[in-house]
């Protein structure tokens, strides 16, 4: 009796242990198949998820190809219109400074010819005007009017010789007012660079010269000759033609003898004569020494222009550098735009696949835990 009980309630408890078990797998049965409805879509979602990944990343690096394109493509079109901007006015600027250059060169080879030629010119000038004037002074009478015509005449044959240009380097018998409304009428204006100006004054009577030329054995009128060329000297004031309008810084007035042996010989006779008119700035000039002069300030004339043609070339020249130097400095902007477009690109490029939690990089571990895809992040 007592086995039978024990083997009931064995049967029975082992029925208990049975109905749980299988309750309990069957509650098992129903959480795998839960699970693995929830596994699976949990991988397509990963899947779907890698997929959009991959898609991103081929549209980004199509979007970054075309951005960096389209900055190079900008970068190229502006640097080509930089370099056409720059470059033209500079190629220009070289043009000129090169046709200057060779203008001057070409002018100071004329120049030198010319020069040459002038003095040889002037020998022969010289010994002509001599001769001629001796000739003439024999044929002078003692009106004082046609010794004046003369004199003018003999002027005007040098300033023609000088290389000098009438209404530029000089004027004749320009008429000019004081303050006081007195009106002069100089025989020639001659012009100098930095606004000076010289009067040349040709109205020396040589009326003793032509009687001593008649009768030399009578040194009075040698010295009525002396006397005759002093007076002219004491007759002039350069304060009157200083304060002439339109008559600009006046250093000098050249009193022209238009015969060399009228002033040689007055100069013989009395050797101070030329100091005593330095002293109240005036010059005692003869047909050769006006020459002389003449050509003088023609040469000083030419260095003036030849100057300023140098300066015209420092000032180009200075304006080269400058757009040389914003040449430079606009390629130096450029290079700093190419290198922070380089830069941004790196720096998306290394977001989606370098440092720690980079796009790629997440997307391979999905994969890893078993994300099912066809395609490959490479």
């Amino acid at each position: 009796m007592d086995i039978l009980s024990f083997l009931l309630g064995l049967a029975a408890g082992v029925m208990v242990v049975y109905f749980y078990l299988s309750a309990k797998l069957q509650a098992l049965k129903s959480d795998k198949i839960r699970l693995e409805v929830r596994l699976d879509e949990k991988i397509k979602s990963y899947e779907n998820q890698i997929d959009l990944i991959n898609i991103a990343k081929v549209q980004m690096s199509k979007d970054f190809k075309a951005i960096a394109g389209d900055i190079l493509a900008k970068d190229r079109h502006n640097l080509s219109v930089k370099n056409s901007e720059l470059l033209t006015p500079l190629q220009t600027q070289l043009k000129e400074f090169r046709d200057k250059i060779e203008i001057i060169t070409s002018e100071q080879i004329k120049e030198r010819a010319i020069l040459s030629a002038q003095i040889e010119n002037l020998k022969k000038t010289s010994i002509e005007t001599q001769e001629t004037t001796q000739n003439l002074t024999n044929a002078l009478t003692y009106d004082n009017k046609q010794q004046g015509d003369w004199g003018e005449m003999i002027l005007s044959s040098i300033l023609s010789s000088s290389g000098l240009r009438e209404g530029y380097e000089f004027d004749t018998q320009k008429q000019f007012e004081n303050e006081s409304g007195d009106v002069f009428k100089p025989d020639v204006v001659l012009h100098l660079p930095e606004e000076k100006d010289i009067i040349i004054d040709s109205k020396v009577s040589l009326k003793a010269y032509k009687d001593y030329i008649t009768n030399q054995s009578d040194k009075r009128l040698l010295k009525a000759h002396v006397v005759s060329i002093e007076a002219h000297i004491n007759g002039i004031s350069i304060k009157e033609y200083e304060n002439l309008q339109g008559v600009l810084t006046l250093d000098f007035i050249f009193v022209f003898i238009p015969i060399e042996s009228a002033l040689l010989i007055a100069l013989e006779q009395k050797p101070d004569l030329f100091t005593m008119a330095l002293k109240k700035n005036i010059v005692l000039v003869s047909p050769s020494t006006l020459m002389m002069s003449l050509k003088t300030v023609h040469h000083i004339w030419q260095t003036e222009r030849q100057n300023q043609n140098s300066e015209e070339i420092a000032r180009q020249a200075g304006a080269m550098y400058d757009k040389l130097f914003g040449f430079i400095q606009s390629m130096d902007d450029i290079e700093k735009y190419l290198d922070k477009a380089s830069k941004s690109y790196k720096e998306a490029r290394s977001k989606l696949s370098d440092g720690k939690g980079n796009l790629i990089g997440r997307a391979e571990k999905l994969k890893e835990l078993g994300v099912q895809s066809k395609k490959e992040i490479s």
